[in-house]
């Protein structure tokens, strides 16, 4: 594909909270970028969450 043709920018628009582009309507409440949030958890935390998650997937809540 030529260049010229390509209709792309380049830019990547998630480095700036800038809403949407002109002409659109923000579909959001408010306008939030999705960051994960990382913590650090020892590993018997961890395998309680492991498994609190696999029970209420399998739907056996305690």
């Amino acid at each position: 594909m030529t260049r010229g043709k390509e209709k792309r920018s380049g830019e990547d628009r998630r480095i700036s909270e800038d809403g949407p582009p002109s002409g659109w309507r923000e579909r959001r409440k408010t306008v939030e970028r999705r960051l994960p949030r990382v913590v650090e958890i020892s590993l018997t935390e961890w395998a309680r969450e492991v498994v609190s998650v696999r029970t209420i997937k399998e739907g056996h809540e305690t």
